[in-house]
C-alpha cells in the first residue's frame, strides 16, 4: 500500500481540491483507494460524504493527529493500494506527527499557485524535502490562461521537482466537488484530460518501478 501525502505549508493553494482530484483519478484507474483527512476543516471528509454511488468507491477517515498513527500501520491498510492524506495547512502544532508521516510517505506532494508570493512560501519547504531524502513533488494549480509562469516555474525548480502537468484554473472544480466528484468523473470534460495527466505523472513516480517489473515477468512467462 502507498501513502500519498498532500502538504504545503499554506493554506489557498487547492491542496484538498488536488487531493479529492487524484484520489478520484486512482479509484477509477483500478486502485483501492482510501482517504484520509487530517485538516480540521474537514473539506475532504464533507466531499466524501457526499459522493454519490453511481462514482467509484473511495472509503475515507477523519482522523485527528492524536490518531494519526494508525495511518502507518499497514495491517489496519492492508486492504488498499493507496492511501491519500490530507493535512491542515498549519502543521508546526504537531511536528512528531507530521514528521512520522512524511517518513512513511510514498510520495509527497506540494500544491502552489503560480505566482511568486505562493512559491516563495512552498519552496523552503520544498527545498526541505529534498534535503531530506523525501520523495516530493510540487505542482502548480490554479494556473490562468495566457498568463507566462516561466520564471515561477524556474524558481521552483531549484527548490525541488516540479510536475510537468499544470492544473488550470477551473471553476468546474468546485462544482464537481459539492456533488463528491472529480473532474475524472465527469466524461468529456477537458478537466478529466488535465488531471487524468497529472495523475499519470504521479502513479509513474509511485508505482512505475513496481509497474515496469511486472510488465518484464509477464513478458518473461
Amino acid at each position: 500500500m502507498k501513502r500519498i501525502l498532500f502538504s504545503a505549508g499554506k493554506g489557498g493553494v487547492g491542496k484538498t481540491t488536488l487531493c479529492r482530484n487524484l484520489a478520484a483519478a486512482a479509484a477509477r484507474s483500478g486502485l483501492k483507494t482510501v482517504t484520509a483527512d487530517l485538516d480540521p476543516q474537514a473539506t475532504l471528509t464533507i466531499w466524501s460524504r457526499r459522493r454519490p454511488k453511481t462514482a467509484p468507491t473511495i472509503p475515507h477517515f477523519k482522523v485527528s493527529w492524536i490518531d494519526a498513527d494508525a495511518l502507518l500501520d499497514d495491517g489496519e491498510m492492508e486492504d488498499y493500494d493507496a492511501l491519500f492524506i490530507d493535512t491542515p495547512p498549519s502543521i508546526e502544532t504537531q511536528p512528531a506527527a507530521f514528521q512520522a508521516l512524511l517518513a512513511r510517505a510514498d510520495l509527497i506532494i506540494v500544491p502552489t499557485r503560480a505566482t511568486f508570493d505562493d512559491a516563495e512560501s512552498v519552496a523552503p519547504f520544498l527545498k526541505h524535502l529534498r534535503e531530506e531524502g523525501r520523495p516530493s513533488v510540487a505542482v502548480l494549480n490554479f494556473v490562468k490562461p495566457r498568463v507566462n509562469i516561466n520564471a515561477v516555474k524556474l524558481f521552483l525548480l531549484e527548490a525541488g521537482e516540479l510536475c510537468p502537468v499544470e492544473v488550470a484554473d477551473r471553476t468546474d472544480y468546485a462544482r464537481a466537488g459539492a456533488k463528491g466528484l472529480g473532474l475524472v468523473d465527469v466524461p468529456g470534460h477537458a478537466g478529466a484530460d488535465e488531471m487524468q495527466a497529472v495523475w499519470s505523472f504521479i502513479r509513474g513516480k509511485v508505482w512505475g518501478r513496481e509497474e515496469k517489473r511486472r510488465k518484464k515477468h509477464v513478458a518473461a512467462a
